[in-house]
């Protein structure tokens, strides 16, 4: 009897869809946890009060190439939602020097929020190895999409864009 290859690989292929489909939890991801982050400001800010519009949560480090590429496509995106409700904020990690931080935010003109992560604790939380690593969050407090590397500019307006309709 001769196997049919072809047709092994398009059942596996079904039956690992289906699978995904069945088992992911509805809605996202996973929740972000009920956290408080420590704004560069001095402040702090509960990830929690943000529930009901989505927001970007954004690991990154002042000495990650990436992340300080990322920083223009980020700031124009935080300029063309003023006022929607969408926030980012940029987490630094804590092998981060606050005096870098806030060098990097003055230089590059960030207008977004920054915290610091000086003890570890949230990247820990969030299990963030590589920056930058994104967490774009839905109005409902879910994980909509989480990503490693730089953001393409439209993709990530459009994803926002579709989050805040619903």
């Amino acid at each position: 009897m001769k196997l049919d290859i072809k047709g092994i690989a398009i059942l596996a292929f079904i039956a690992g869809l289906a699978a995904f489909f069945l088992l992911t939890p509805g809605g996202g991801l996973k929740s972000i946890p009920p956290t408080t982050v420590q704004t560069l400001d001095g402040g702090s800010l509960s990830l929690d009060s943000l529930k009901g519009k989505p927001y970007l949560l954004t690991f990154w480090s002042t000495t990650c190439p990436g992340c300080v590429g990322e920083i223009p496509v980020l700031e124009a995106l935080d300029h063309k939602m003023q006022g929607s409700g969408f926030r980012i904020i940029a987490v630094a990690m804590p092998y981060d020097e606050t005096p870098a931080i806030q060098a990097m935010r003055a230089q590059k003109g960030i207008s977004y929020t920054i915290a610091h992560d000086q003890s570890g604790e949230l990247s820990k939380q969030f299990d963030v190895r590589v920056t930058p690593t994104s967490f774009l969050v839905g109005p409902d407090g879910k994980v909509a999409v989480q990503k490693l590397g730089e953001w393409d500019a439209a993709e990530l307006e459009q994803k926002v864009r579709e989050l805040m309709k619903g």
